[in-house]
């Protein structure tokens, strides 16, 4: 099949005149071939001929499949397939394999356009250290970050650590900040997420309080898919931008001073019109269609851990010595820790409450928990320790001399 450009001079040289045998002498062509291109009135088009049956046909459906669930490589794919049967060569597998991929990532971002009230995601940014005024230290910079898929909506808010109370505490205040929240929420792989991901969610291990708050408020953690970093795009953009247009160039004395300074950047940020949606998030959360937490508690955030009453009657936390009733002493109880308060439990039953201290090696102390002692007879808190049964008390250790052991060597 001719060119176009000799199609051209064909009907070209004919118009001047030139014979059909002329013509073929002079752009070596058959006669044939310049008459039946003068009866061509259109330019001729290149028609691929179709290709027989690829050796790889049978195997886009075993390949499509691994790729809808799994990144892998072209390489590996090319070894299962082998194995299943396949004769062709690596370059046919590695070339439908970048095919697919990319089919794969266009429709990821049409997926994650979400509908209102559908989801949300979150994520962790680091913004380096400061020395914090307050505390009287150098701290960590940490911001929780949440964003909701159809209003872009944004909650941010700054701690010293990414611990599991710091992260359930932003989603309480992320709630109560936007007036409800989605059906399901998008995470990358976080430890406060899940304890052991697997290439199948739906198999991986979760962090059980993590879970319990989820599965109070009752929405959906959905985890991101390994290697698809545009699946949870939203969060990602929103750390980079509370970065470089929030707290980069500033300089801030405490973490308190941040978060309360990122009221007023956030409610400015929320107000702006969005270079995707072209409208301002605060009128898309209208219509966002949040699940209510009106009328509903926040998630208790409080810390559960147990121990063993002493026989000096004290509770040892964080190298800290808090006092329960001395009829406890060495008895199991359980402390339940909040922010600023620690309540003992016995069975269910509360017996002591003491404000939480931030120090170290202190007695805290409430001389009520010991005032029955007299009215048993114990004139003093030792004379009650020596009355206590040898079951409930830590058994003594006899000092030695070290010369003892050098001998027994």
């Amino acid at each position: 099949m001719i060119k176009t450009k000799e199609w051209l001079m064909i009907r070209n040289l004919y118009n001047q005149g030139l014979s059909k045998s002329e013509i073929g002498r002079q752009l070596g062509i058959h006669r044939e071939t310049v008459s039946k291109n003068l009866d061509k009135e259109n330019i001729p088009k290149y028609v691929r001929k179709r290709k027989d049956e690829s050796i790889l046909d049978k195997y886009k459906n075993y390949i499509n499949d691994r790729l809808e669930r799994y990144n892998l490589s072209a390489e590996k794919l090319f070894y299962e397939i082998k194995k299943r049967g396949y004769l062709g060569s690596y370059p046919t597998v590695s070339n439908y394999v970048r095919e697919v991929k990319n089919t794969l990532k266009k429709k990821a971002v049409l997926r994650f356009e979400t509908l209102s009230g559908e989801q949300a995601q979150v994520d962790w940014g680091y913004c380096g250290e400061i020395y914090d005024k307050e505390q009287e230290k150098t701290v960590k910079v940490n911001c929780f970050v949440m964003v909701l898929g159809y209003s872009r909506m944004m909650y941010v808010e700054f701690f010293t650590d990414q611990q599991m109370s710091s992260f359930l505490k932003g989603h309480n205040n992320a709630f109560e900040y936007f007036g409800g929240y989605t059906k399901e929420i998008l995470y990358d792989n976080l430890k406060s997420v899940v304890i052991k991901r697997m290439l199948k969610a739906s198999n991986s291990e979760y962090n059980k309080k993590f879970l319990d708050c989820a599965g109070y408020y009752g929405f959906k953690p959905v985890l991101c898919r390994p290697y698809r970093p545009q699946t949870k795009g939203k969060v990602e953009n929103g750390v980079k931008y509370v970065k470089n247009n929030f707290y980069a160039g500033e300089e801030f004395s405490s973490v308190s001073e941040i978060n309360e300074k990122r009221k007023d950047w956030l409610d400015k940020v929320n107000n702006r019109i969005h270079a995707t949606t072209k409208e301002k998030p605060f009128d898309r959360l209208k219509k966002e269609n949040l699940i209510s937490i009106c009328n509903k508690v926040p998630y208790d955030l409080s810390e559960i851990i147990y121990r063993k009453v002493q026989t000096d009657c004290r509770v040892c936390f964080r190298s800290n010595f808090y006092s329960v009733p001395f009829k406890y002493a060495g008895k199991e109880i359980s402390l339940k820790i909040s922010e600023n308060n620690i309540q003992i439990y016995y069975r269910n039953e509360i017996i002591a409450e003491h404000t939480l201290s931030k120090d170290r090696n202190k007695d805290i102390i409430i001389e009520e928990h010991f005032s029955g002692l007299k009215e048993l007879g114990l004139v003093s808190l030792n004379s009650f320790k020596n009355n206590i049964k040898k079951e409930d008390s830590y058994p003594e250790v006899e000092i030695r001399d070290l010369s003892f052991y050098q001998e027994i060597y």
